[in-house]
């Protein structure tokens, strides 16, 4: 039975510690973001989202979508706002009101993709 606790108590230990190793990636990923070493971030943010439970990652596809976007390549920010909208239901308002996305990918990717918005959104929806 002691076995059985100790277990327990060290599995425990490690999903906190994995936990806190998480958010560490994702806070060194946005300090390379706002220090405008896009590339590094990028590499970054992809190791979290790769590491994550995959859960609540809107916000996290959107800042990677922004460092690709700033970085020239905008087909790939657009395929992440894509992404955004089909696995974590990122909606039309959120091209306005989102706190994370970038001013001018919001309309580039709004041009882009406005005509498979709805289809886009009705597969988020169908999940």
């Amino acid at each position: 039975m002691k076995k059985i606790v100790y277990t327990l108590i060290i599995l425990f230990i490690a999903q906190f510690n994995f936990a806190g190793e998480i958010d560490s990636i994702l806070s060194k990923a946005r300090q390379l973001g706002e220090a405008k070493n896009y590339t590094e971030a990028i590499k970054v943010y992809e190791t979290y989202i790769k590491n994550s439970d995959n859960e609540n990652l809107k916000d996290v596809i959107v800042e990677l979508a922004n460092c690709y976007y700033l970085v020239g390549k905008k087909d790939i920010a657009v395929k992440y706002i894509k992404k955004a909208i089909t696995k974590y239901g990122f909606i039309e308002e959120d091209f306005i009101y989102n706190n994370y996305l970038d001013e001018n990918l919001s309309k580039y990717a709004l041009s882009k993709i406005y005509d498979d918005l709805e289809k886009l959104q009705a597969e988020y929806a169908s999940r």
